[in-house]
This record gives structure tokens, C-alpha cells and sequence, in this order.
């Protein structure tokens, strides 16, 4: 079950939203705690929000007084009214907002039946309800709810958009839709620390994501935009800018999904690194032989060559983790232009070398320790790898002129991490 918590201060909007649901028969009212009742046992917007409204104190300092929440169950589940309701009543009264007047409403506009709910965020005295970690704890609540009633856990929820979601089809029309349907499914369920990762999970849906940059009244802005490809990564559609879109897959949308991933994925790392070793340990021949080999370890591979057929950037996606992961963020000995050597020549296998890789291993909790040693030196060019593999990766915004620029800006790079390194042994 997933929850999606927003904070407004506009009540009359998010009790219209789901009253107008009701007058067209797509909803109904399941419960309505400390709420005026009419005699004939109805609620109507009108006294439901005078109700609300008489409850926030005129001289209330919190702007968004209004908790709006959607409670989505797995596609697959069937709940009774009664149990929806029971769900209700212990997820509001384990986040705080038990003694809150709050109404719940049942949707079945589509097929997958939820519930939303509209509640204050500040008592009778205008305090505000603790909302520290909310979504954190929201989490923790929605898990102890699926195993107290035995529901289908949310992680199979990811698992379904994801295979539901079909790839882009230009032959199909309506494209802005398509991509729209794909960028937001994959910004939600998907971890990912740079955009050569993002285009990386893209791929599979025949999508690319490429940066620009434009300059405004003398004032520089960065921005995006989505372009269609052919199972190959070839264009084949015109760009679509993110703006044109919508909100919450733009630039900006983007950035903070990179930096909140970069905290994220690092609990994952171990794992994914470990099924990579224990893969290359079985000497895949080839390409293809590599990616069946991973996908029976859960995981798909990107590789990404160039013109000559040299390998210079590879990422590892968990689909059911949904996270994806350039080589080098793996560790230094993970990264594309090992790929590149081995397949250039099968018959040495770095990855059997025990002094650099550890000893083989299939136990999960060993697997923090299975990488290659590191000297500070080696962690810096780990660094350095990762950018100028993101920079090749990011070609599509490249005017075909700008190889002198991109090997001057890594020499600039190393120079400049040989410098910190220097600094910091000092």
C-alpha cells in the first residue's frame, strides 16, 4: 500500500476534489470523524467545510493548514468498505491525526480502488500537528498494515508500474502522453545519481534525456528535455521539453531526485557489486552471455560503446529495487574500461584475482568487503571516471566539434584531483 501525503492551505480545493468525485457517482463517503452530520445521515461540502474551517483558529501562524493523503492498495486487492475504513481509522491514529476531524473518501473512478483523506494539520488551539518525518513514518505504518491484514506489500505496486508501463510508440500519436506516462513513472520508482543512470533505465523505454542550456535576457537557465528513440538509442522524434509536460519532470524535479539518490543507493551497493562479482566470476564469453547471467541475478546491464566499439560506459538496473548504477560507482574495479579489457580479451578474467577482488563468495553479508582494494589515489580517479563517463554518456547535447573540450576538461579534472589528493595528505 502507498501513501502520498501533500500539505495545502486551499480546503475548499481538496474537499471540491473529492466531493465532485462523489456527485458523479466515482466516490463515496466511507467515515467522517468529529464531523457534522445532517439528519438524513449526509455530509455535503458545504457543512463539511464550514465544519473544518470553524475548527482553525483565526490567529493560526501554519499556512498549509490542510492534510490531503491517498491510500493506494496493490491493484490486485479487494477490500471491503469496512476494512478500507478500519485501514483509515489506524493509519490516521498512528500518524498523529487520531483525534483530528478527518474525512475519508473511497474512489473507484478507475480500476484500482484507493481512498483519500482530508484532515486539519492543526488542533482546536492552533497547534500544529507533529509532522517531523512524516512521510518516513507514513512508510513505517503503511509496511505494519500490509502484514497486520496480509495485503500485497507496495514493493509489488513498483513492480507492476514497471512492467505495465510500454514503451514509447510514435507510430501510436498522442508522444507527449507516452513520455509523460514513462518520465513520471520512472522519477517515482527509480534511483539514479546522474543522467547518463537516467538514461540508462530510459533506454528500455525507447526514451533519451538530453540538457540544455539557453540564455534569457542575459540570465543563464538549465533545463531539459525527452527524445524518442529506436530500440537502438537512434532519434527519432522531435525533443520535447520538459516544461511542455508538466511539473515534476523538469530540471530542477531531476536535480533533487539525483541528490536524494545518491544517500539512497548506498545500502544497495554492496548487494548489486557482490551479483556482478559472483557473475563475472563465471567468465560470460560474451555480451549476450553477460546479460543472461545477470538477469538471472536480477539485474539488466547497459552497455554503452562508441563509434569504434570501445566500451566507455556500462550501468547495472535493478528493476525490482528499482536503482541503477554506473559500473564506477560500484568501485574502481567495476568500472567500464575493465568491461572494456576483459571482453577485448576473455581469457584474462580480472575479477578471479583474489588479492584485488577478495576471495569468492556467494554470502550477501561478505559482500561489503568483495571489491577491489582502493588507494586514496584510486578513489579520486573512481571520481574522475564517473564524470567523464557521464560526459560521453550525455553526448546527445554535443554539436560534434567539442572532442578538444571534453579532453581538456579531463585533464583538467585530474590535475585537479591530483591537487586535492596532494592537500589532503598534508
Amino acid at each position: 500500500m502507498i501513501a502520498k501525503i501533500s500539505a495545502t492551505e486551499n480546503l475548499g480545493g481538496a474537499l471540491g476534489y473529492n466531493f465532485k468525485k462523489v456527485e458523479k457517482g466515482e466516490a463515496n463517503i466511507l467515515l467522517a470523524a468529529e464531523l457534522y452530520q445532517s439528519k438524513e445521515g449526509r455530509y455535503t461540502m458545504e457543512d463539511v467545510l464550514a465544519d473544518m474551517e470553524a475548527l482553525i483558529p483565526k490567529n493560526c501562524r501554519t499556512k498549509k493548514t490542510v492534510f490531503h493523503c491517498s491510500l493506494n492498495p496493490h491493484p490486485d486487492e479487494k477490500l471491503s468498505d469496512e476494512r478500507l475504513t478500519q485501514i483509515a481509522r489506524e493509519y490516521m491514529e498512528a500518524l498523529g491525526y487520531g483525534k483530528q476531524p478527518y474525512i475519508v473518501f473511497k474512489h473507484n473512478d478507475i480500476a484500482r480502488e484507493h481512498i483519500h483523506i482530508v484532515s486539519l494539520r492543526v488542533d482546536s488551539e492552533g497547534k500544529k500537528i507533529n509532522d517531523r518525518f512524516e512521510k518516513r513514518r507514513s512508510k513505517q505504518i503503511t509496511d505494519a498494515l500490509e502484514r497486520k491484514y496480509n495485503l500485497i506489500p507496495s514493493s509489488k505496486v513498483t513492480e507492476k508500474a514497471v512492467a505495465e508501463t510500454p514503451k514509447v510508440d510514435t507510430i501510436k500519436g498522442n508522444i507527449k502522453e507516452q513520455v509523460a506516462s514513462v518520465v513520471r513513472m520512472v522519477l517515482k520508482h527509480y534511483k539514479f545519481c546522474s543522467l547518463g543512470e537516467l538514461n540508462a533505465i530510459l533506454s528500455k523505454y525507447n526514451l533519451a534525456v538530453e540538457e540544455v542550456k539557453t540564455e534569457f535576457r542575459g540570465k543563464k537557465y538549465d533545463g531539459l528535455v525527452y527524445v524518442p528513440t529506436d530500440d537502438k538509442g537512434g532519434k527519432i522524434s522531435t525533443p520535447i521539453n520538459a516544461s511542455d509536460i508538466g511539473r515534476g519532470v523538469g530540471y530542477t524535479a531531476v536535480q533533487n531526485r539525483i541528490q536524494k539518490s545518491k544517500q539512497n543507493v548506498k545500502p544497495l551497493i554492496p548487494t548489486i557489486r557482490n551479483k556482478v562479482l559472483q557473475t563475472m566470476r563465471t567468465s560470460p564469453n560474451t555480451e549476450k552471455e553477460l546479460r543472461q547471467r545477470l538477469e538471472e541475478q536480477g539485474l539488466r546491464v547497459v552497455i554503452r560503446k562508441n563509434d569504434n566499439g570501445r566500451i566507455y560506459g556500462i550501468t547495472f538496473i535493478d528493476d525490482e529495487q528499482g536503482v541503477a548504477l554506473n559500473g564506477s560507482r560500484l568501485g574502481k574495479g567495476y568500472a567500464a574500461n575493465i568491461f572494456n579489457g576483459y571482453f577485448s580479451n576473455p581469457a584474462h578474467n580480472p575479477f578471479l584475482d583474489e588479492t584485488l577482488y577478495g576471495r569468492p563468495s556467494a554470502r550477501l553479508e561478505q559482500s561489503a568487503t568483495v571489491q577491489p582494494l582502493q588507494s586514496n589515489a584510486e578513489e579520486g580517479d573512481n571520481l574522475i571516471d564517473e564524470l567523464i563517463e557521464d560526459m560521453v554518456g550525455d553526448s546527445f547535447t554535443s554539436t560534434g566539434n567539442d572532442d578538444w573540450k571534453e579532453a581538456a576538461w579531463q585533464r583538467k579534472l585530474r590535475r585537479q584531483n591530483k591537487v586535492n589528493l596532494k592537500r589532503r595528505k598534508r
